[in-house]
């Protein structure tokens, strides 16, 4: 399945096509296989192609170029529809020829929209220089499998070397703070931080790195709604229990608790319907505050609310990036209400709207 981008990552087009999409994808049979310690998902492979594909895999991880290519190319000869296959021999080709590498990597992709096949390409043209057209073939990788870590730091690094640092610190930014787990990519992650020369972002990935490393230990300074460390006052707490929106809205905006937290706190606090109607009243006064509907969504699936949910769906105007703890919660949403299609669609068009609002902004 492909994903389309808009030119606006956050509206109505990109989210409602994000959770309309992920019911069109349907299942095909495919197998699992191990390289360079990473499980990769692919097409099944009949059993002689598998063995030789196999025999290509040990060599190339052992430096046997040669052994590889003959190995793949005899795999090849038993599947010629395998994209995976002609993707491990246009890794092998780059080595010697960018022309032939790339006509196995097309090859590869005008059979199926493989990521890897897409991730492999963009690492040949980065090799041989060719910085532009290695992040147009990493920007299609990672609208495949927006999850990959290493197709997102090769993103950055891309963006970097082609003098788009506000684009790298943006994407790494977002990235990090909406990626669930890191593997071993946790060194690369820094060291790229660190070629940017950011300090501010080094020591966000440093502090996020921490807290991965030690996921019970809580922040002291947590700003989250609801939490000990910031929790509201307690008149507030008590109005919204008899919900009395009115007097919650008097009173927060008395602690200067923007509109916005308001909804967040109680529908963090155990009134959903409150913090669905303070986020509608919000919607009602912006259309297009995408806070506010995020906010709204939360509260809706919290309620089991189908029809507000749908209802919000509807109001999807925005074209304003939501806070990234918002985007953490709905990507979290619509993993668990509508799969992962829907959840990494979302996900990817946020990463995009980051960095074009700080290309937007960079100096």
């Amino acid at each position: 399945m492909t994903r389309g981008q808009s030119g606006r990552p956050w509206s109505a087009l990109a989210l409602l096509g994000a959770l309309l999409g992920s019911l069109a994808c349907g299942a095909t049979r495919s197998t699992e296989r191990v390289f360079n310690g990473r499980t990769e998902q692919g097409r099944y492979i009949d059993s002689q192609a598998y063995a030789a594909y196999t025999e290509g895999a040990y060599r190339e991880a052992h430096g046997d170029w040669a052994g590889a290519e003959l190995a793949y190319r005899r795999a090849l000869l038993r599947d010629g529809q395998s994209p995976q296959i002609l993707t491990r021999l246009g890794v092998i080709a780059c080595r010697q020829s960018l022309p032939r590498a790339l006509r196995h990597f097309e090859r590869a992709t005008a059979l199926e929209e493989y990521a890897p096949a897409w991730l492999e390409r963009a690492r040949c043209l980065g090799s041989q220089q060719k910085a532009a057209p290695a992040l147009q073939a990493a920007l299609r990788s990672v609208d495949l499998d927006p999850e990959s870590a290493e197709t997102n730091l090769l993103v950055a690094r891309l963006y970097r070397e082609s003098a788009q640092p506000a684009r790298a610190r943006a994407w790494l930014f977002a990235w990090l703070l909406l990626e669930p787990e890191l593997g071993d990519r946790s060194a690369e992650l820094l060291r790229e931080s660190e070629l940017l020369a950011d300090a501010e972002l080094s020591l966000l990935v440093r502090g996020e790195l921490q807290k991965r490393a030690a996921p019970s230990v809580r922040e002291p300074n947590d700003s989250r709604p609801g939490r000990a460390g910031n929790r509201p006052p307690a008149a507030l707490l008590a109005a919204l229990r008899a919900g009395e929106l009115d007097q919650a809205r008097e009173l927060a905006a008395e602690a200067h608790i923007p509109p916005l937290q308001l909804a967040l706190i109680a529908t963090a606090n155990a009134k959903p319907e409150l913090g669905l109607a303070q986020a509608e009243l919000l919607l009602d006064a912006n259309p297009r505050d995408s806070g506010a509907l995020v906010a709204g969504l939360l509260a809706a699936a919290q309620l089991s609310d189908e029809r507000a949910f749908r209802r919000l769906l509807r109001r999807a105007e925005g074209n304003e990036v939501p806070p990234l703890e918002l985007a953490q919660s709905l990507t979290v949403l619509l993993r668990a209400r509508l799969g992962d299609e829907a959840a990494d669609s979302w996900r990817q068009a946020y990463l995009r709207a980051i960095a074009d609002r700080a290309t937007n902004r960079a100096p």
